[in-house]
């Protein structure tokens, strides 16, 4: 496959990355990703930018439990989120 080329802005900060996925759907991760962490400052405004994204990670991994423990809300969830963690891993 053709490796892309993507730049994403996550909390204030530019990402240049590159992928074999296609660049809508980084963008769309690097997208929930700034919110979950916007919305995390919010909530704790004077953190460290570390304990921010660590905290906007748990958020999302109980997001991914909570989907995985009801797979009947979603039938193909499962899959999404297993085909989602390994796209953003293959563009880190």
């Amino acid at each position: 496959m053709e490796k892309n080329r993507v730049m994403v802005s996550i909390f204030g900060k530019e990402y240049s990355l590159v992928s074999e996925v296609d660049t809508e759907y980084i963008k769309k991760a690097a997208q929930y990703l700034d919110l979950k962490m916007r919305e995390v400052s919010q909530n704790y405004p004077n953190i460290a930018e570390a304990r921010v994204a660590v905290l906007a990670a748990l958020n999302i991994a109980d997001e991914l439990f909570r989907c995985r423990d009801n797979p009947e809300g979603s039938p193909d969830m499962e899959r999404r989120i297993s085909d989602l963690a390994r796209r953003l891993s293959e563009a880190l």
